[in-house]
């Protein structure tokens, strides 16, 4: 790794080498672009936080990762079971959005601001840092995104408020052109994901039946309680009155 950094151009450039994702570290960074990125025009929009969490997208923290190493995974087929997403060793049943955690202060517009600029003219190629924060500004547009976040403790500011977070965000892309997106595949799958109507549906029903273990539980004790009574009441009135 430090072999590879003896390329950076200065104080800046270090600071977006150690940013990158790891495998990019410690192989270098000079790899073709096409192998890695996707056209800007395929599936660069991405729906925010709060609608991906509804269509069942669970938010997950990850340590030691660079924080551009952003992760989408799910299991094809037992995803689609994802009320039982809030028992314990569960996670093979959750559709998970890995990002690694980001800590936000008074001088991390600067820096960012700084690594885009030089990004925009030296690595017009490989906007690691542009799609970064492109795909961090997708998925924050209100207060509500902000606070997803701050509670799944991918995002520890200490800004005045969400809202401010969300503003800062949400303009430090603002007239930047890139060409490719290093998270073209994570964003398609995601897109495919919310897409998916019945996953969406579930989503929702999981959000407010089973979104935690006491949800769950309760969930499971009425529909016994439910089903027991209509039994009952067909017993009474006849229904399984065995026959002579």
């Amino acid at each position: 790794m430090i072999k590879n950094c003896k390329s950076c151009k200065h104080f800046t450039d270090l600071i977006r080498f150690t940013y990158l994702p790891t495998k990019f570290q410690i192989e270098g960074v000079n790899v073709s672009p096409s192998r890695h990125f996707t056209p800007c025009q395929v599936e660069c929009v991405l729906r925010t936080a709060t609608k991906l969490n509804e269509a069942g997208v669970n938010f997950e923290k990850v340590q030691g990762r660079s924080y551009l190493d952003i992760k989408f995974e799910k299991t094809p087929i037992l995803s689609w079971f994802l009320c039982f997403g809030c028992l314990p060793f569960s996670k093979c049943f959750k559709a998970r959005l890995q990002i690694p955690h980001l800590k936000v202060n008074q001088v991390t517009e600067c820096v960012l601001r700084n690594l885009i600029a030089l990004e925009q003219c030296h690595y017009s190629d490989q906007p690691f840092i542009c799609n970064y924060v492109t795909l961090i500004d997708s998925l924050i547009h209100t207060q509500e995104d902000v606070e997803l976040l701050v509670d799944t403790e991918i995002i520890e500011h200490e800004l005045g408020s969400h809202t401010e977070l969300a503003t800062m965000i949400n303009g430090l892309c603002k007239h930047v052109v890139v060409t490719s997106n290093y998270y073209g595949k994570t964003t398609k799958e995601l897109n495919e994901h919310y897409n998916c109507c019945w996953k969406h549906y579930l989503g929702m029903l999981i959000s407010v039946y089973f979104r935690d273990p006491w949800r769950f539980s309760s969930t499971i004790v009425g529909t016994a309680v439910f089903l027991f009574a209509v039994v009952n009441f067909l017993r009474i009135i006849g229904v399984f009155r065995p026959k002579y």
